[in-house]
């Protein structure tokens, strides 16, 4: 298998009950992965995107947080209904792959979800 075009982490992150930081855990992170896993597959495109999970992304308090590469593209706040979006623009938007979004503003969830220019956590 050739090395994979598109690379996406989505933190996992857990903490203990009693950590003041919030983690992406709790917030879905696994859900997130596997919904990301499970698209992937389904799009037949296993051979060009590698799905991991990760520890922590170093921005807790905007979990869960996603990243892609290589565009280098960070997403805070990720749901697992929001994994269509991000990946129809890592494969270069609706219509660059077999099953694509109906075009129902994902360029405008993608800008809602892209993460600050903020300092890591």
């Amino acid at each position: 298998m050739a090395a994979p075009e598109i690379q996406i982490l989505v933190c996992t992150n857990e903490r203990g009950p009693d950590a003041t930081k919030p983690s992406c855990g709790p917030r879905g992170g696994l859900e997130v992965y596997r919904q990301f896993k499970d698209r992937v597959r389904e799009l037949g495109v296993r051979d060009r995107v590698m799905v991991n999970r990760t520890g922590c992304l170093k921005h807790c308090s905007r979990g869960v947080t996603v990243t892609v590469w290589p565009q280098n593209r960070w997403f805070a706040g990720v749901a697992a209904e929001d994994v269509e979006a991000i990946l129809q623009e890592a494969l270069g938007g609706p219509g660059s792959s077999k099953d694509t979004l109906p075009n129902l503003g994902w360029q405008e969830r993608l800008e809602r979800l892209a993460m600050p220019d903020i300092p890591w956590e």
